[in-house]
C-alpha cells in the first residue's frame, strides 16, 4: 500500500500552493457540477479521504483547501461541523488572503540612569519549537466534562485498543492491487509497446553530477509515448525498467511506479506520479497498466492432481528465497493458471554422493500474483527450505472460486 505522509510544516505547504494556485482546477472539480456542491465534515474526515470519496482522487486534497481557505487554517487539521465548498465559487481565494497585523509601538526609552548594570552571565535560550495541531478531544463515557482542560477528556487519537482493532478485522483479500501492480513479469519474446519517461519538469533545485535526477509522489513528470502513439488524459501508466531474463521467455519487467496522464505540454504529454514501487528515474520504461481484478473475500479450495510446472528463476538475484519475493514458474494462462492460484514447492528425491538420498518434502508456498501466456509472477508466502532453484518442481494446490 502506498503511503500516506501528512505534511504539517507551513513553509512548505504554502510554496506548494502558490505553485499550485498558477494552475487551473482539476477538471474533476470542474465538472463535479451534477454532485454535491458542499460536504460538511464528520469526525474521522481528512482532506485526503473527502477528495478520495467525493472527487475520486486523493491527491486533489490541494483543491479542496484551495476552495476553503476561508474556513481552514491547517490542511492537516479539519473540524468536524465545517461545511466545505466542493466547487469553485465567485468567492473562493486560492491561498489564505490573511494580512500581517501592524508591529506595536515601541516602549518609550526609559530616562538615563548613574547606576552601573548589573552584568549577569549569558544564557542559552532553547531552539523553538514547531506548534502542533490541537488533538480532538470528546468526552469519556462515564465522566462529567467541568471544562475545556478537564482531565476527564480523553483524546480519541490516542486508543490503541481501536486501532488495534481496526488492523485485526481488516476483510481478507486473496488478491491486492499493491502487489498485482509491483509484482512484474515476463515479456516472453513479445515486442511490448513501451514509452519513455523523460523526467520531471521541475528544474532540479540543487546541481547534481548526474541528470538522471528522481520523481517522487506528486511530481509531475513528462513521458513520451512509443512512435506512433499516444496516451489519453486519465492514462494510467506503468513506470518500469527490464533486464534479461530465463532463455526462452524475454525481458524480466520490473515496476518502479505508476503515472497518471493529465495533460499536454506542447509535445509532451504530461503526468503525475501517484505510485512510488521503487527508485523512479528519468530515461526508464513506461507501458499502460493493466486492469486489476479485485478477487473478492473467498479463500483459494483445495483441488486435486493440479498444475505441475517448474521454477524458471526470480526477480531479484538472490540466493536464497524469502516471503514476499517474486519469482517466476512455466505455466501460464494457456495451461490454465490464474491469479490467485497457491502452489507449492516440491523438492525431488535424488541421490547424493556421500549423504543420503533426498525426500519429496515441501520448501515453499506460493500465490499467483500476475499470469502471462506461457509463465506466471508468483509471491512466496511461506519458506521452508529457502535453496529453491531454477527447475524445481511446483505443484498447484488451491485455486479461487470462480
Amino acid at each position: 500500500m502506498p503511503r500516506t505522509t501528512i505534511f504539517r510544516s507551513k513553509t512548505w505547504l504554502t510554496l506548494a500552493l502558490v505553485g499550485a494556485a498558477a494552475g487551473p482546477l482539476s477538471a474533476a472539480v470542474a465538472q463535479a457540477s451534477a454532485k454535491p456542491t458542499t460536504y460538511r465534515v464528520k469526525p474521522g474526515d481528512t482532506l485526503f479521504s473527502i477528495a478520495r470519496q467525493l472527487l475520486g482522487d486523493q491527491s486533489l486534497w490541494v483543491q479542496l483547501y484551495r476552495l476553503n481557505t476561508d474556513v481552514i487554517d491547517d490542511p492537516a487539521h479539519i473540524v468536524p461541523g465545517q461545511t466545505l465548498k466542493l466547487v469553485a465559487t465567485a468567492d473562493s481565494k486560492s491561498v489564505p488572503a490573511r494580512e500581517t497585523p501592524a508591529p506595536e509601538k515601541p516602549a518609550p526609552a526609559a530616562p538615563p540612569t548613574t547606576e552601573k548594570p548589573e552584568v549577569r552571565p549569558e544564557m542559552t535560550m532553547p531552539t523553538p519549537q514547531p506548534t502542533r495541531p490541537a488533538v480532538v478531544v470528546e468526552p469519556a463515557d462515564d465522566q462529567v466534562v467541568t471544562g475545556p482542560d478537564s482531565t476527564f477528556m480523553r483524546r480519541r487519537g490516542m486508543d490503541a485498543r481501536a486501532a488495534l482493532r481496526t488492523y485485526r478485522e481488516q476483510p481478507y483479500r486473496p488478491l491486492r492491487r499493491g502487489e498485482f501492480f509491483a509484482a512484474g513479469y515476463l515479456t516472453e519474446g513479445n515486442a511490448l509497446p513501451f514509452g519513455r519517461l523523460l523526467g520531471s519538469v521541475t528544474p532540479a533545485q540543487i546541481r547534481n553530477l548526474s541528470e538522471r535526477s528522481t520523481a517522487t509522489l506528486y511530481t509531475i513528470v513528462a513521458v513520451a509515448p512509443p512512435e506512433g502513439a499516444s496516451y489519453a488524459v486519465g492514462d494510467s501508466l506503468l513506470i518500469v525498467q527490464t533486464f534479461p531474463g530465463p532463455e526462452g521467455y524475454g525481458d524480466i519487467v520490473v515496476p518502479t511506479g505508476m503515472v497518471r496522464v493529465t495533460g499536454v505540454n506542447g509535445t509532451e504529454t504530461l503526468g503525475s506520479v501517484v505510485t512510488v514501487l521503487g527508485p523512479i528515474r528519468n530515461g526508464q520504461r513506461t507501458i499502460p497498466a493493466e486492469k486489476f481484478v479485485d478477487g473478492g473475500t473467498s479463500r483459494a479450495q483445495p483441488v486435486a492432481k493440479g498444475i505441475v510446472g517448474a521454477m524458471l528463476g526470480q526477480r531479484e538475484t538472490r540466493e536464497l528465497k524469502h516471503p514476499q519475493d517474486y519469482v517466476f514458474i512455466d505455466k501460464g494462462k494457456r495451461d490454465g493458471v490464474a491469479r490467485g492460484d497457491i502452489f507449492e514447492v516440491r523438492r525431488d528425491p535424488v541421490a547424493r554422493v556421500g549423504a543420503p538420498r533426498t525426500v519429496d518434502e515441501l520448501m515453499a508456498v506460493l500465490q499467483v500474483v500476475h499470469v502471462r501466456d506461457r509463465s506466471a509472477t508468483v509471491k512466496v508466502l511461506t519458506v521452508i527450505s529457502p535453496d529453491i532453484a531454477p527447475g524445481t518442481r511446483v505443484i498447484q494446490v488451491g485455486k479461487l472460486p470462480n
